[in-house]
């Protein structure tokens, strides 16, 4: 059971805590749920393939190059497809719309660089995807270093909302006009939203590519399970996305093991039905949208 359901799903789930957490960045001070956050994943998970292969950069500076693109490409989807949307309408839903078209944009701009061949990703040095075994657990170092870099990135986030910006973030969520009239410039949180939302999810991508190999069709997968993840651990709330990634990847290894591999997702859908029903706002109903 371990081996089989407990370790895969906690890491997998860990990434998939880590899409949520990227899409509750974004959403905190936009009330956006981005629809191209899977692409830019893609993106990230590509861009690494390439510079792992095609140059000699090490590791940790190829990974900052790979989020920094990233996120300059999620700053443009805000400037081209967000901002636009809220000045019109700030409660409005037309960024479901522009956000979905600037991800088939993407995905199709990247189809024509790249085939849809998987492409495969060395893990950095020291870490190895080589198996150990201890006390009849088997496990890499890659694995863990997986499950703590998610740790890491929920942490740093929980700090950050306890300085001044993460108020004035928690602020504009409450009530985006009273926050201005705070002085609280509402467009400035959201750039900057979308530039560390960009960058978590390029190094998602580049912590994914390792596992599951880099390829363009690889976003919209991880997109849904992040969603998953964002729903069941309450909108917004850092934490609580990185367990519900945790319980989602349970429970898709347990499905995969105890009914078949090919209804895990259904059986992703019923179990996360029945949490939706008895904690409608999610596992931690969140109130942090609601305390500033």
């Amino acid at each position: 059971m371990i081996n089989d359901i407990l370790l895969p799903g906690l890491v997998f789930g860990s990434l998939y805590g880590l899409v949520a957490v990227g899409l509750n960045v974004l959403y905190r001070p936009t009330h956006v749920l981005n629809f191209a956050q899977g692409d830019l994943i893609m993106l990230g998970a590509m861009f690494m393939a390439v510079i792992s292969v095609g140059t000699a950069l090490p590791w940790p500076l190829a990974a900052i190059a790979v989020a920094v693109t990233v996120a300059t490409v999620a700053l443009i989807e805000e400037r081209v497809a967000v901002a636009p949307v809220l000045r019109r309408a700030v409660h409005g839903v037309g960024w479901v719309i522009t956000t979905l078209a600037f991800s088939l944009i993407l995905n199709q701009l990247v189809g024509k660089l790249w085939t849809d061949q998987p492409r495969m990703v060395a893990p950095p040095g020291p870490l190895s995807l080589r198996t150990h075994t201890v006390a009849g657990v088997q496990f890499s170092s890659y694995q863990l270093a997986v499950i703590l870099a998610a740790l890491g990135v929920v942490i740093a986030l929980e700090l950050h909302s306890r300085t001044r910006t993460g108020c004035a973030i928690r602020a504009v969520a409450a009530d985006r006009d009273a926050a201005r009239l705070r002085g609280i410039d509402p467009d400035r949180l959201s750039r900057r939203a979308f530039l560390l939302g960009g960058a978590l999810a390029g190094l998602t991508g580049v912590l994914a590519a390792p596992l599951i190999l880099a390829s363009v069709t690889m976003g919209f997968g991880l997109l849904v399970k992040g969603f998953f993840a964002a729903v069941v651990g309450g909108i917004g709330d850092y934490r609580g996305a990185l367990l519900a990634g945790w319980i989602v990847g349970l429970i898709e290894a347990a499905g995969a093991s105890y009914v078949s591999p090919g209804a895990q997702t259904a059986v992703l859908f019923a179990v996360t039905l029945v949490i939706l029903m008895i904690r409608p706002a999610g596992l931690r109903q969140s109130g942090v949208l609601h305390r500033v």
